[in-house]
């Protein structure tokens, strides 16, 4: 993990060197249960083009928005729509039944919609496509997945598809009665940007500034460092004040050898709270192709949402001194793709005049570079000047990094500034610089995630508890305990329950050792599309369900007490 500490004011602080996902395979297309949407009956939600003035009202706040995330949608209410989604018709598949949605927004480069599912979630699968590429499916939710994500008025979103109608399908598995299940769209969002071409009906959204460089440019003089930390990085999409906003994210590492957590380093000023979270979808690999080709990579979107792990309100950013970082931590809720990489991180005091790279998605544009160096710092923020590049509304969140020994080190994300093209390149302009979270004085904070200290406690001497661990009476469902080798002693731990439709559901324990002999902390709902010959591990993903303790009281006994879903249970266990 090329993991470096020193005692700074009596806390660690530590410097992380970055890493590939350990899973590098090529994604694999998902595919329909039932075909495409796009050539079946389905039922029909559609709205008439967006007022102009809308979309006016929204570029406006846009250009006077220094310290907010660019907006790139504006939502549109039931009321809106000209025609409604009722209860679908449910037809015949292999292994279940799905039901089609058809939703429109005249107009629209792009959509998004989210869904109220009234009924049982446990076994469904949601799947969609935009009319621009209809084949395609961008994204899956299953039923546990969506669950999670579900925010106070019952709603959540799925993914952005590309052209003016999205197209859902809903499956139900065999077992799952359907007639339970009503679905409606209370609100949909038009976006007046697109994922495959970035370009806008409006000014500046997907056409920033011509002194942006493409991250392609600068692999050449950069090298494979650069490269990963690019990989890194990627686009925000989510749902706040009334429309789809965008900010940029980076992907973290952290100090514990065993595991890749995809904890996610933004902006508060993006999100802060948790119901904005539940809509987070990220986009990977929205880049050129080559230096200056104006073609976009194919993309890879991750839905799903994340956990809110740290927000540190800044205060607005046009009032200093500031009163907190703005950096904000998340856990996503969906892995990554298996080419994205784990960024290494420094929390240490970023010096005066060190050189900087930033990596970010300016105006909804492909992702770009820029280059400059570290100006001042005060108590909560630094200050960066730029020598070639510039940052612009999108860039918010986007990661700032020096290089060192063994690739690039993130130091901060982006809270806001002045800087624009026709400053870049002087650093004495007081136009030309911008303002990053410190991600040394956020790091007390986020240590715990990125760099836990580890406790002294563990099994008791001699012990491997590595084995299938089962309840005698409740033959049918058990634990898998695999025991890394010290000093940590870390556990791999999965298990299995049985829904209300009788279907295993699967779970992972991330705990560590409370005690000697016991170990605490999340349990994570195992989701992935079924079994096939094009099954792809990548897609997996794990949602918080709740909490569990395993209290080891010999070599071969324990008690498991557990609450998953509302619901606590204990049971004494033994080792087969």
């Amino acid at each position: 993990m090329g993991l470096t500490a020193s005692g700074v004011h009596g806390q660690t602080v530590a410097s992380v060197a970055g890493e590939p996902a350990w899973s590098s395979k090529a994604e694999t297309a998902t595919q329909w249960r039932a075909g495409s949407p796009a050539v079946a009956e389905a039922a029909e939600q559609a709205y008439q083009p967006m007022a102009p003035e809308r979309i006016a009202q929204m570029l406006a706040r846009n250009r006077k928005g220094a310290g907010t995330p660019l907006q790139i949608g504006i939502n549109r209410e039931l009321d809106e729509a000209t025609s409604h989604v009722h209860n679908p018709n449910w037809v015949q598949v292999d292994g279940g039944r799905v039901a089609r949605l058809r939703v429109t927004s005249s107009d629209a480069l792009a959509m998004r919609a989210a869904l109220r599912v009234h009924g049982p979630m446990a076994g469904l699968e949601f799947r969609y496509s935009g009319s621009d590429a209809p084949s395609k499916v961008e994204g899956v939710l299953t039923g546990a997945q969506a669950a999670a994500i579900v925010d106070a008025d019952g709603t959540f979103w799925g993914p952005v598809t590309d052209g003016q109608t999205q197209f859902i399908e809903i499956y139900a598995p065999e077992g799952l009665d359907q007639t339970k299940i009503q679905v409606e769209v209370p609100v949909v969002s038009h976006l007046i940007t697109s994922l495959a071409s970035g370009l806008s009906i409006s000014e500046k959204i997907g056409e920033s500034g011509s002194c942006n460089v493409d991250t392609a440019c600068r692999v050449g003089t950069l090298g494979q460092n650069f490269v990963d930390a690019k990989n890194a990085v990627a686009q925000m999409i989510f749902s706040k004040n009334g429309g789809t906003a965008t900010c940029t994210g980076t992907l973290l590492n952290d100090t514990d050898p065993n595991t890749q957590i995809p904890y996610f380093f933004t902006a508060h000023h993006c999100i802060s709270t948790q119901s904005v979270a539940n809509t987070l979808t990220t986009v990977w690999n929205y880049e050129a192709t080559s230096c200056n080709s104006g073609v976009s990579a194919a993309t890879t979107q991750r839905a799903g949402g994340a956990t809110l792990l740290f927000a540190d309100n800044a205060g607005p950013i046009n009032a200093p001194p500031y009163e907190g970082t703005d950096a904000a931590l998340f856990r996503l809720n969906q892995a990554p793709p298996g080419f994205a990489f784990f960024a290494g991180w420094d929390a240490n005091v970023l010096v005066d005049n060190a050189d900087v790279l930033a990596i970010h998605h300016p105006s909804w544009d492909a992702k770009k570079s820029s280059l400059g160096k570290q100006i001042d710092r005060d108590d909560m923020v630094n200050y960066t000047g730029w020598l070639s590049g510039t940052t612009e509304g999108g860039s918010s969140g986007s990661g700032l990094f020096t290089q060192g020994n063994g690739g690039y080190f993130l130091r901060g994300g982006l809270f806001g500034g002045g800087a624009g093209c026709e400053n870049s390149g002087d650093l004495n302009n007081p136009g030309n610089f911008d303002i990053y979270s410190r991600l040394d004085v956020a790091y007390p904070q986020l240590q715990q995630y990125l760099a836990p200290v580890q406790q002294s406690f563990g099994p008791s001497q001699g012990r491997d508890y590595t084995g299938a661990w089962y309840v005698p009476s409740e033959a049918g469902w058990g634990l898998t305990v695999y025991q890394y080798a010290a000093p940590t002693y870390n556990q791999f731990v999965m298990f299995f329950i049985y829904d209300n439709t009788g279907k295993a559901q699967w779970f992972e324990l991330d705990a560590t050792w409370t005690a000697t002999d016991v170990r605490s902390g999340t349990v994570y709902a195992s989701n992935a599309a079924p079994w096939s010959t094009t099954f792809n591990p990548n897609n997996r993903s794990f949602t918080a369900a709740g909490t569990a303790t395993i209290t080891y009281t010999s070599a071969t006994t324990a008690n498991v007490q557990f609450t998953i879903n509302g619901v606590t249970r204990s049971a004494a266990i033994q080792k087969l």
